[in-house]
């Protein structure tokens, strides 16, 4: 009886058949778990309130002052509040603007902790940059005013 062996050639092609097979599934997953943006992140100014996000809380932690993270949350809100509200709407004004009433109190106790020198300069600096760029990113959408 003669035992079927693989061919040379056959047994050369499977590692090859294989790997495409694998890279071909790999494309899929990899596809499959691409994650879809949120409707919001497409709005400068709500990226740039959840990038102040771990700057604020580490600073926070070295300040004991939980309400910081607690104030961009409420921020967020009011931003996701405003942009559901139609455009040039007075509710939409007045929601962006809450939204910038919250993270200027933010930006006041990054001041008051620099001043004060409650937590390192380093950690102070990390904040004070993310919450201004907040600050303009919400300052800039129409109808938040300065007070």
């Amino acid at each position: 009886m003669d035992a079927q062996r693989p061919d040379a050639a056959d047994s050369a092609r499977q590692p090859c058949e294989i790997a495409r097979t694998c890279a071909g599934v790999c494309r899929e997953v990899r596809r499959a778990m691409k994650r879809t943006p949120h409707p919001l992140e497409h709005h400068p100014s709500f990226r740039a309130v959840i990038a102040a996000a771990p700057s604020v809380a580490e600073l926070a932690l070295e300040l004991h002052a939980d309400d910081l993270v607690g104030m961009l949350a409420l921020a967020c809100g009011d931003l996701a509040h405003g942009f559901a509200a139609p455009p040039g709407s007075r509710a939409r004004a007045d929601a962006h603007h809450r939204a910038w009433q919250a993270v200027r109190s933010v930006d006041r106790a990054v001041t008051a902790a620099r001043v004060n020198r409650q937590a390192s300069a380093k950690v102070v600096a990390k904040a004070q940059r993310a919450i201004d760029r907040a600050d303009v990113m919400i300052g800039a959408l129409p109808g938040v005013r300065a007070i």
